[in-house]
């Protein structure tokens, strides 16, 4: 695994990963521009892609208050109702 991070990284990929020992998959996070290069080098060395999104990823996670967290899940509960949203991102901390 570790070489493959390293061989990917080339595109773009980051050093973290997931694995998921049960099902057998890996989650890789990477540039966005690379995504075709990345797809293409994992297919050409036999991999396959069962699946590939945009996802963004906060970089600094805020905590928030119980209170803020509910105000803040309404809101995006509101704004996932309008057919021209498809997604909404935070930056809360998640719940323990």
């Amino acid at each position: 695994m570790d070489e493959m991070i390293l061989d990917l990284i080339d595109y773009g990929v980051e050093d973290e990963f997931d694995e998921d020992e049960e099902s057998g998959e890996i989650t890789i996070y990477g540039d966005p521009s690379s995504f075709s290069a990345i797809q293409k080098h994992l297919e050409a060395e036999g991999f396959e892609v069962t699946g590939a999104e945009f996802t963004r990823i906060p970089n600094d996670l805020k905590e928030v208050t119980p209170e803020q967290r509910e105000a803040i899940d309404k809101m995006v509960e509101k704004l996932e109702d309008f057919d021209d949203v498809q997604t909404v991102y935070t930056n809360m901390k998640p719940e323990e």
